[in-house]
């Protein structure tokens, strides 16, 4: 099932503010499951300094996975095909980097959350490589909203 169409994303989408949802951003897939992985991340993060995680894992997790949304809505707000195409880019050298550090501190989190999480940011990464192909094959100033 399509993370979109998750229980538990749909509940997370379900609380976003007015500001959010009237952002174009907000429109974007991408964005929106970035979000929820963020928010996801951070309490994956607040489960590991309870078992005393290494910081420096848990801090470059949470990191990647935050680089990954802030990169998406950078790259929505350039004007630019290939612009956008940098700036996703970046986002999924962050995004692979999180799916790094959730390998890192696998031993410290239950095998089938970290087996969600892994599944999650995949599926994120199979929505930023289809934006990046349709983006390809439109003219350079194409609009993605």
């Amino acid at each position: 099932m399509p993370i979109i169409d998750d229980a538990e994303f749909l509940e997370w989408e379900s609380h976003a503010t007015s500001g959010q949802r009237g952002d174009p951003v907000w429109r974007f897939n991408a964005y929106r499951v970035a979000l929820f992985m963020l928010d996801r991340a951070g309490t994956d993060i607040r489960t590991l300094r309870k078992r005393r995680a290494p910081a420096f894992q848990t801090d470059q997790l949470i990191r990647a996975i935050a680089s990954v949304s802030a990169n998406i809505a950078e790259g929505l707000g350039r004007q630019s095909a290939a612009e956008r195409l940098r700036f996703f880019g970046i986002a999924l050298g962050s995004l692979r980097e999180g799916e790094t550090w959730y390998h890192a501190v696998a031993s410290d989190l239950p095998r089938e959350l970290v087996e969600l999480r892994l599944e999650q940011l995949t599926e994120l990464r199979r929505i930023l490589i289809g934006a990046q192909k349709w983006l390809n094959s439109k003219p350079q100033r194409s609009q993605l909203l």
